[in-house]
């Protein structure tokens, strides 16, 4: 009873996120909140983002206006890739106690647990790449990562790796766009 409570907790947290950040123009309280209160806000909003499926990402569309307003781009690049990997960690959650939920996952389930059994030394590099490079919510690896239960702390890291560099590129690329 409890992993279902967890289990439709998280999705109504993830559902309500959604939602709520499809309604949000980039230009009007959102972008006011991120100039204002500079790391902590881009650290929110990288969460955030890290916690939809309709904007991925959202974090990006500051960084020019916070860098001209003088953040560095370093402590951008850390606190975006941890903000993204801290909504990872709720996906994983997710996925973590779905499994109990629902019996047609076990099928599922199974198959992620015998790809990772058959290619231990592959799992990581899918990580870290999928995040490193993909534009797609990170929510489509962590959730089945769960799911088969493979280890919270490895796919959190590996899941960070690749939001760091997911954020060296993006946030480098938008630096090019800075006002000196």
């Amino acid at each position: 009873m409890r992993s279902k409570i967890l289990f439709f907790g998280l999705i109504a947290v993830f559902v309500f996120f959604t939602v709520w950040l499809a309604g949000i123009e980039p230009d009007g309280a959102l972008k006011e909140f991120v100039v204002r209160y500079g790391y902590f806000s881009f650290l929110a909003v990288a969460f955030l983002g890290g916690l939809n499926l309709i904007f991925p990402s959202i974090h990006l569309a500051f960084i020019v206006p916070l860098l001209n307003a003088g953040l560095e781009l370093w402590v951008l690049v850390v606190l975006g890739a941890v903000g993204i990997t801290l909504a990872d960690g709720i996906g994983y959650g997710i996925g973590h106690s779905g499994g109990d939920v629902f019996g047609f996952l076990k099928r599922a389930r199974n198959w992620g647990e015998n790809f990772v059994a058959k290619y231990p030394r592959l799992t990581p590099l899918i990580i870290v790449g999928w995040a490193s490079f993909m534009p797609v919510p990170n929510e489509v690896f962590v959730i089945p990562a769960g799911l088969v239960r493979y280890g919270f702390w490895r796919t959190i890291s590996f899941t960070f790796l690749g939001n760091l560099i997911f954020n060296i590129i993006a946030l480098n690329f938008g630096n090019l766009f800075v006002i000196l």
